[in-house]
């Protein structure tokens, strides 16, 4: 048990060839950078329509409540 080679394998590197470009990586950057923006976009504008919805309900109770 003590002796056992338990250790995998490496993969052979010559299936693979080797990524030069630098075109995909700055693709990906600017996938990145436009869906934290667009993300932040659209939690903005859920809070804004939650924030308008609750003044409404508010001002609806105050309205009709009296």
């Amino acid at each position: 048990m003590k002796n056992d080679d338990l250790r995998a394998d490496r993969d052979e590197l010559d299936y693979y060839p080797p990524r030069t470009s630098g075109k995909r990586e700055k693709s990906l950057v600017l996938q990145v950078a436009a869906g934290v923006f667009l993300g932040g976009l659209a939690l903005w504008l859920v809070q804004l329509a939650a924030t308008a919805l609750y003044a409404k309900l508010l001002m609806g109770t105050f309205t009709f409540g009296g």
